[in-house]
């Protein structure tokens, strides 16, 4: 048989099928998009990308990302952004977090956590309360951090954590955190209990490992808690094991605007919303109501009279100068645009 020949018998019995309209009942439905973000608490032996994974799984979507790493020991807030909410996931990770830590001392780890292997251990010193947080003081403030060989930070297009695994160790430059808070919860030697609140990028096991030099008797990071990560606290959290199906997921969704309720916003109208969509920074004239208090240099939400977030800009002038000036001076500069 005739290549020809074969070639028409394949078209006569593919034609029928193209041409064939499909019944309702054969049809395969197309899953809504889920927009939101999902504060999660993540359990204990799973890394943030294991979560995000069984939440795309659940969720049959692949728009899906976490807003700052938890190590794989660590438990907390994990907040995920789904569907067009990842556009404001960098927002998310900019945001301070809250932790509950405890260390163990007397060991040096290559990790900086009790996971890793024992370098050196050091005789425990007698320590008090008053000690403790006398050192605790000293760590407030603005400080610089070097960043462990196990973390995800890049060095030459490699993971860190992707050298250590080899024995490879290369020099990090410090980086600048800030640390809020530093309370003492507890001293039950060899352990010490204590709450941080701090800027993203600091890494609590070598805020732990510092602590522990600082105190002359070296530490390892052996529990970390996420209690908040910006607006997002544990006791509002939603447990893996709760999110069963997508209706689960889609119950426990909050939206793009109240996931940065933490930041100050200005409602604008028709006007207003014309210059955010181009670009354009807004004037004082064109900002119809001020909620909440800001900075020049702060972020700040710009929403519609109708409440839905349709920008994010950095404010160019403070609070108190667009209420004492406003008029035709530029007021908000847009930094991402939601259409």
């Amino acid at each position: 048989m005739s290549r020809s020949i074969i070639r028409k018998l394949e078209l006569n019995m593919i034609e029928p099928l193209q041409n064939k309209t499909i019944g309702t009942k054969g049809a395969v439905p197309k899953l809504k998009t889920l927009n939101g973000v999902l504060n999660v608490d993540k359990p204990a032996g799973m890394t943030s990308h294991d979560v995000v994974d069984r939440v795309r799984n659940v969720a049959g979507m692949k728009r899906v990302g976490h807003t700052g790493t938890l190590d794989p020991m660590a438990t907390g807030v994990l907040p995920l952004c789904l569907g067009r909410a990842t556009k404001i996931a960098e927002f998310l990770t900019a945001q301070d977090k809250e932790y509950i830590v405890e260390m163990q001392l007397g060991i040096i780890t290559d990790s900086q956590d009790v996971t890793g292997a024992i370098l050196e251990e050091v005789p425990i010193p007698s320590i008090s309360e008053e000690s403790v947080t006398s050192i605790f003081d000293r760590f407030v403030g603005e400080q610089f951090q070097i960043p462990p060989m196990v973390s995800a930070k890049h060095h030459k297009g490699k993971r860190l954590y992707e050298l250590a695994r080899k024995g490879v160790e290369v020099k990090r430059d410090p980086c600048k955190i800030f640390i809020y808070g530093l309370s003492l919860l507890a001293i039950r030697i060899p352990h010490v209990r204590f709450r941080v609140i701090c800027s993203k990028g600091t890494y609590i096991r070598t805020l732990c490992h510092d602590l522990g030099q600082a105190l002359d008797s070296g530490a390892a990071m052996s529990n970390l808690t996420r209690d908040r990560c910006g607006s997002f606290h544990i006791d509002r959290s939603v447990s893996l094991d709760a999110l069963q199906t997508r209706e689960d997921i889609e119950a426990a969704l909050c939206g793009m605007n109240e996931a940065l309720v933490s930041l100050a916003s200005v409602m604008v109208g028709t006007e207003g919303k014309a210059a955010i969509h181009c670009g354009r920074p807004l004037s004082g004239g064109l900002i119809a109501r001020r909620i909440g208090e800001f900075l020049s240099g702060d972020l700040v939400r710009v929403n519609a009279r109708d409440g839905a977030l349709i920008g994010i800009g950095q404010a160019l002038m403070g609070s108190n100068q667009l209420d004492a000036l406003a008029g035709n001076l530029r007021v908000i500069q847009p930094v991402k645009v939601f259409r």
